[in-house]
């Protein structure tokens, strides 16, 4: 993947020093543009048109662009611009052909995931956006007249007077493990939203235009038979898996053994019969058999690594630099060390990202659409964990409801950590009569952009690796919210027209095994080594953001429990990841000199 960077004036030398920032992103070139309007620098992993002719920053038919990403119909979209002449194969150069041709209108025309900037020389603008569902960062300033963005967060701190917490931000990271919409835990610097494009005008030196260009329409759903559904779903998938095997070098998958890479693994096949395969495990929860098994099935190049409790802390810091703002999710850690290998080998790779959000995949979904069915019975007088917390969504809305399912730290923890609670109501729509459908919705406008997207590249682009999501073509994702919600969610049986489509294509061990997720073992490590960690960084940290005594308190509380429920132990477990990783990146951020 590519890093890009920029600024509303002209300054080669600081641009070049902080494009270097980005080296990870982009080891194969670096380039950088200015003139007296803007300076553009660009670091890049060669993917599509290896040739010098690709490099970046890229002039041409009037624009430079610095582009991070991959437009999968670059090739049909040039049938439409055949009265451009192309001096690169390249997809940037067909973006800037395109935004030539059709303006701001060019972004409904790509399937694609990017985050990029084209310098208009003739009007004296900046033209930025964002795909559809956020799979690429972008993130910026706009203070005193000065416009910067760039990939990742570290490139922009220089150009801070202060670096301070946002309190707004570190409310919503307590409540959900991420920030949402704009913010970021760093005042003064935001996230480019999801499906959004921006205009800058470099005369008057302010934004212009902030503009979304796509919405998840609200679908018709049909009540057609399950097998009019299978056909169609196999079909639009196989679609999206050949776009994304569209590069000039060979293209891997991430193979863990569960139903989304499974699938992702099979289809992939059929377009490169020399597929390698990489998967990762631990020393107490084990899933490379699965994944083994798939591999033997389609007869990939398989490769397997492991995590134990002692390696795990030598990738903590580096982690924690890269993830770039913390995010409370365990499953960084295993991907950033996965991505390390896999691009040894590799350079682009395949992932089942965003096939729980999109089919059903969650127990949380289990959950709300029966709690919300169960709330108001008399069922309550118990010790149960789950009746307990269906409890708690008793005489709440949907929204209200749903959030009692998803969130981290309940009501009167965060008194106890002084943290207010925030109200997330706003990312909430009600489209569907049946509101496990907003859920899901929710979770792709919000989870997987903050959180597994920005895993996804984050961890990948640490090493030069590109990793792409296939369950977020926009068609695909389309056609699955106009699926009956029966067909996804059967019973207690979760993706299940996924697991019908492809039943005689995959072994029966792995259509028909319990759901497992991707689960860290958090608990095993914070009873051991990661509590020491964790404690040992709380009696170093001198701020005052929360109530540290209660993390203590829970520190205790996890190294005494003997609890036998896993669920329990992990969501205890999850609380102190999240604290973890965010006194980890303060330290980084804010301490180190």
């Amino acid at each position: 993947m590519c890093g890009i960077i920029g600024f509303n004036w002209k300054n080669s030398k600081l641009i070049n020093k902080q494009t270097k920032i980005l080296i990870h992103r982009g080891p194969d070139d670096i380039g950088s543009f200015t003139d007296n309007n803007i300076s553009l620098g660009h670091t890049r992993l060669s993917i599509i048109d290896l040739s010098k002719k690709g490099h970046q920053p890229m002039s041409a038919f009037g624009y430079v662009i610095s582009f991070n990403g991959e437009i999968y119909n670059y090739k049909e979209l040039k049938k439409d611009l055949q009265e451009y002449k192309f001096k690169s194969k390249s997809d940037t150069e067909v973006i800037l052909a395109a935004y030539d041709k059709w303006g701001s209108t060019c972004l409904n025309k790509f399937n694609g995931q990017f985050a990029f900037c084209i310098y208009n020389k003739n009007k004296k603008e900046l033209f930025l956006a964002r795909d559809r569902f956020g799979i690429k960062p972008l993130y910026f300033i706009n203070k005193n007249k000065k416009i910067i963005f760039s990939s990742e967060i570290k490139a922009l701190l220089d150009f801070l007077d202060k670096k301070e917490i946002d309190k707004e931000a570190l409310s919503q990271f307590f409540n959900f493990r991420f920030t949402l919409g704009e913010k970021t835990l760093i005042k003064d610097i935001l996230k480019f939203k999801p499906a959004y494009y921006m205009i800058y005008d470099l005369k008057n030196k302010k934004i212009k235009k902030y503009s979304k260009y796509y919405w998840l329409k609200k679908q018709i759903i049909k009540n057609k038979p399950l097998k009019y559904y299978e056909n169609k779903l196999e079909k639009t998938f196989e679609k999206s898996i050949k776009r994304r095997m569209v590069a000039d070098v060979p293209v891997a998958c991430f193979l863990s053994g569960g139903i989304d890479s499974s699938i992702i693994t099979y289809l992939a096949k059929k377009h490169n019969k020399k597929l390698n395969t990489f998967s990762i495990g631990f020393d107490t929860t084990n899933e490379l058999p699965f994944a083994k098994i798939i591999s033997n099935h389609l007869n990939t190049q398989h490769y397997e690594f492991k995590i134990n409790k002692l390696n795990m802390l030598d990738y903590l810091e580096q982690m924690i630099y890269y993830m770039d703002e913390p995010i409370g999710d365990p499953g960084f850690l295993p991907i950033f060390i996965l991505s390390r290998e896999t691009s040894k080998y590799n350079k682009v790779v395949l992932s089942g990202d965003g096939g729980d959000e999109v089919f059903c995949g969650y127990d949380r979904y289990k959950l709300y659409k029966y709690g919300l069915s169960l709330r108001n019975l008399a069922l309550f007088n118990s010790k149960n964990d789950i009746l307990k917390r269906i409890k708690k969504m008793e005489g709440k809305n949907n929204y209200a409801a749903f959030f009692e399912v998803i969130r981290l730290f309940d009501d009167e923890e965060l008194e106890k950590l002084k943290i207010k609670k925030f109200n997330g109501n706003k990312f909430w729509k009600e489209k569907y009569k049946n509101s496990l459908i907003n859920a899901q919705e929710f979770d792709i406008n919000t989870l997987l952009p903050n959180d597994f997207f920005m895993k996804c590249d984050k961890m990948s682009s640490a090493f030069g690796l590109e990793q792409r999501v296939p369950f977020l073509d926009h068609e695909l994702v389309e056609f699955a919210f106009s699926i009956p919600l029966k067909y996804k969610l059967k019973l207690l049986n979760e993706k299940y027209i996924l697991k019908q489509t492809f039943k005689n294509k995959l072994p029966k061990k792995i259509i028909n095994r319990k759901k497992h997720g991707f689960d860290v073992p958090i608990d095993y490590w914070f009873k051991d080594n990661l509590g020491l960690k964790l404690k040992k960084l709380l009696d170093q940290s001198n701020h005052k953001l929360y109530n540290k005594e209660y993390i203590y308190f829970l520190i205790k509380k996890i190294r005494k429990k003997s609890n036998k429920n896993y669920k329990l132990n992990f969501i205890l477990a999850q609380k102190l990841w999240s604290i973890l990783v965010f006194e980890m990146w303060y330290k980084e951020v804010f301490e180190k000199k």
